[in-house]
């Protein structure tokens, strides 16, 4: 747009431009410029530091709301409409990985400092002398299970052969308080 309104104003009606040479008018040449000159602008440019964290901020900000949609609308929705809600969420999850991932090392450390900008909050483990590893937590084995109480676990369960009988107006009698005889 600049060239052509800069080509316009030197021109005057006969053609002229103000070194009083004659140009030709040619449609087609300047079609084929204008096309090249805008398909130039369009190249994939490296992000500077301040594009690369709006950028992610951008995409996370996309991630969020879809994934804010896809659960709010989780047990609601139609079948077709859950299945579209699904598919925007993933989408927006692939596209913020794969940002992640294409990031050169610098691009990596100007994210980093962005979102590591605060310190660790160490205050608690501190005045407890507590090491900021953690707990070492075992993966494999045989674990105790956590909801049972100290009575269930002493009790022994293998020999009990009683199935659960009744209907739901039975249950609801005696959450009521009414046990019949």
């Amino acid at each position: 747009n600049y060239k052509r309104r800069n080509n316009s104003q030197d021109k005057n009606k006969s053609g002229e431009t103000n070194d009083g040479q004659v140009q030709a008018k040619s449609n087609n040449s300047n079609r084929n410029n204008n096309r090249r000159n805008s398909n130039k602008n369009r190249r994939p440019k490296t992000l500077s530091p301040a594009k690369t964290q709006q950028k992610y901020d951008n995409l996370l900000e996309q991630y969020l709301v879809a994934r804010k949609k896809y659960f709010d609308i989780w047990g609601r929705g139609k079948e077709k409409q859950l299945q579209k809600v699904e598919r925007n969420y993933q989408t927006a999850l692939q596209n913020l990985r794969k940002f992640e991932v294409d990031l050169l090392d610098w691009q990596k450390e100007a994210l980093a400092s962005k979102l590591n900008a605060y310190p660790e909050d160490r205050q608690y483990s501190k005045s407890r002398e507590i090491g900021p590893d953690g707990d070492i937590v075992s993966f494999t084995g045989e674990f105790e299970d956590p909801h049972l109480l100290a009575t269930q676990k002493a009790s022994d369960w293998s020999t009990d052969t009683e199935e659960s009988t009744g209907t739901i107006e039975d249950y609801q009698r005696y959450k009521d308080g009414i046990i019949p005889n």
